[in-house]
């Protein structure tokens, strides 16, 4: 199992890195709108300019190149971690950090290009932004329409699984009725649905660039982009809603884990192939349409090529310098609290990835005191009065044991929270993955599976229970 995970995001996070290789080092700069998020022009093409870029891009590129392949290398080794939760936290935080190490020769090429900028007397600011009303109306192409029936799905899935959850309807083995668990994934999957539709409605009003001196023109590329952008945000809603359907399917029949995972993969591979389409059809537009013109030269406003800040600009939102989208302007009100927001994500993601860490390395703990069985790790997980047990059992093999997570922590150190045992959905478990024995207590309320650090010592309070 632990190979097949690691396999899967081995699988998942190389074409990704790949993909984000070529759109940020693309290898014929010349026909390109941006080197390293500086706008390209034609002093640039000029003589011995061109080979001074032709350097630049070079340079930097190699050495992507071999942060490419190192990076894939490296993958590769997680793979041979055997305990599942230390590859996957030692992988997680690994694709993170790789994420911003393939951005490093993007910096230095961006640096060197602005440099090369003022060695050339180019100076920042020279030109003017424009603006051609006149393509404006002319070029929108969202439907809302086209999103209702996905979306109308979505919340229908959302109201079939709150009725489960409540017991109103009663369908498939309901192993996991009562958890909530499918309420809390409908929930979320329809609030992504909406928010793709506030994306799609952002694309479709972003500023339109102006390329040509013909309205025509200039409508029909800014046409043709959003309606790329459209389209997408239509296939990530369906695709979003295919998966919740499915997700939705395997709780209700209370399929193996296992399933889920298979469909979530299928979800992720489809994204990227999703951005990869994207990627190309965006990059033959942009070269269909050669006649761009410069008009404007907000180089500076840019830091590194990747983050806007412009206080003078009142949009919030801008296309990309580099890839494909777009992204905040930082000097926005709205832009400021973003990336505020996605700072604290991005901390939070390396508290919990640390949390869990430490639940893997902690040890589980059980004491009889004071006419309680007390849990213990971290905290005292539960306390059971031994007045409310009705019956406790030691086992000494496990066996065919196979609890099914509903909510709690699993890993193969650690087995806590609201598990699926025996034909239980509402049974909790506080179990070291690696001690055979536990015990079984069953009082009014719940059936509880407990466990401590070794056999010896998890007979040891079977005895004293008794």
């Amino acid at each position: 199992m632990n190979k097949i995970l690691g396999l899967i995001m081995f699988l998942c996070f190389v074409p990704f890195l790949i993909i984000m290789y070529f759109v940020m080092y693309p290898k014929n700069w010349k026909k390109k709108k941006t080197i390293f998020g500086v706008r390209n022009r034609s002093e640039f093409l000029d003589g011995d300019n061109s080979g001074l870029v032709d350097e630049i891009v070079k340079g930097n590129r190699k050495l992507a190149t071999v942060i490419l392949i190192s990076s894939c290398i490296i993958s590769l080794a997680f793979l041979l971690i055997p305990n599942l939760s230390a590859m996957m936290i030692s992988f997680t935080v690994f694709i993170m950090i790789i994420c911003v190490v393939i951005m490093l020769p993007h910096i230095k090429g961006n640096g060197e290009m602005k440099s090369l900028k003022r060695e050339l007397g180019i100076v920042a600011g020279s030109t003017v932004r424009t603006a051609d009303l006149k393509s404006i109306s002319a070029s929108h192409t969202f439907n809302i329409l086209s999103f209702i029936i996905p979306n109308g799905v979505s919340m229908i899935c959302l109201v079939f699984s709150i009725l489960y959850d409540l017991k109103l309807v009663d369908v498939g083995k309901g192993l996991y009725q009562g958890s909530f668990g499918a309420t809390v994934l409908s929930g979320v999957f329809f609030f992504q649905g909406v928010l793709f539709v506030v994306l799609a409605i952002m694309m479709d009003n972003m500023r339109n660039e102006v390329i040509s001196q013909k309205s025509d023109v200039n409508a029909n590329y800014n046409r043709a982009k959003k309606k790329l952008w459209s389209d997408m945000w239509l296939l990530m809603t369906w695709i979003n809603t295919a998966l919740l359907l499915f997700m939705v399917f395997t709780i209700v029949l209370g399929l193996s884990p296992v399933t889920v995972l298979v469909g979530a993969t299928v979800w992720l591979v489809a994204t990227i192939l999703l951005m990869f389409m994207l990627t190309r059809k965006t990059s033959l537009l942009n070269e269909h349409y050669e006649s761009e013109k410069v008009t404007e030269d907000d180089d500076d406003f840019w830091i590194y090529g990747v983050f806007y800040y412009n206080p003078k600009d009142v949009r919030l939102n801008v296309e990309k310098r580099t890839g494909i989208g777009s992204t905040v302007n930082m000097a926005h009100p709205v832009g400021k609290v973003i990336a505020a927001f996605c700072v604290l994500a991005i901390v939070f993601s390396f508290v919990m990835l640390f949390y869990v860490g430490v639940i893997e390395v902690t040890p589980l703990e059980l004491r009889v005191d004071n006419g309680y069985v007390i849990c213990h790790q971290l905290r005292d997980e539960y306390n059971i009065a031994l007045e409310d047990i009705k019956e406790v059992t030691y086992v000494e093999n496990k066996g065919d044991f196979k609890p099914i997570k509903i909510a709690g922590v699993e890993s193969d150190n650690v087995l806590k929270g609201k598990f699926g045992v025996e034909g239980e959905n509402d049974a909790k478990l506080f179990m070291n993955g690696k001690v055979d024995s536990y015990i079984r207590i069953k009082t009014d309320k719940t059936t509880y599976f407990i466990n401590d650090k070794t056999n010896k010592e998890t007979r040891k309070t079977y005895e004293e229970i008794k």
